[in-house]
């Protein structure tokens, strides 16, 4: 192994039966696909996408606080209350999407950016695309099934490919879900076809 000097100073390492030139365009491949993909933990967003994810994460949260001081509980219903979960997603949205305008601001100022090729739009379609599905059979199918059919989108989104174990996985995390609303909140979810025989 050869150290070099190139004619801008910078150090290029040579293996054995490799040139210089070779080396320098290595090292300059790599240095190319290091800056194409910047670190999405550290580079922020540019354009566009900059001021979108934080609009639409503030949107739902405020549409979720909303809905947290507006719903109806029942008489039954022990505290805290069918609003204390969705005030508490609502509110981590909003703290979220301020924490997003601020990353973008900061990468303005110091003229960092990112063009957002790390975002894959992808896994996010198969997420609404659940989302969709878990709201329009929810009374049709009742929570278990259908939070479990969203559970396992969610799952399946993010690259697990493991569909049965998935599916028992969805299903007990549905349940538990339905099990803490009945007996820590007091409501009843909705049984859908599972529950007409009843």
């Amino acid at each position: 192994m050869t150290v070099n000097e190139t004619g801008k100073g910078a150090p290029v390492v040579t293996e054995p039966g490799e040139t210089t030139a070779e080396a320098a365009e290595i090292t300059a491949a790599r240095a190319a696909a290091e800056t194409a993909t910047p670190d999405p933990e550290t580079a922020p967003w540019s354009g566009p996408a900059r001021w979108a994810i934080p609009a639409l994460a503030a949107a739902v949260g405020v549409v979720m606080l909303w809905g947290a001081f507006t719903i109806e509980a029942p008489t039954n219903a022990t505290r805290p209350g069918p609003g204390f979960v969705p005030g508490v997603i609502g509110a981590l949205l909003l703290v979220a999407a301020v924490s997003l305008v601020v990353t973008g601001l900061r990468g303005r100022t110091t003229g960092v950016s990112n063009a957002l090729t790390w975002f894959e739009t992808r896994p996010v379609l198969i997420v609404l695309a659940g989302l969709v599905a878990h709201i329009v059979l929810l009374e049709f199918l009742g929570w278990l099934l259908s939070g479990a059919l969203l559970f396992w989108a969610v799952a399946f989104a993010f690259g697990a490919r493991a569909y049965v174990r998935d599916a028992v996985v969805a299903l007990s995390v549905s349940a538990a879900v339905q099990v803490g609303f009945s007996l820590g909140l007091g409501l009843n979810l909705p049984t859908g076809i599972l529950g007409w025989g009843l």
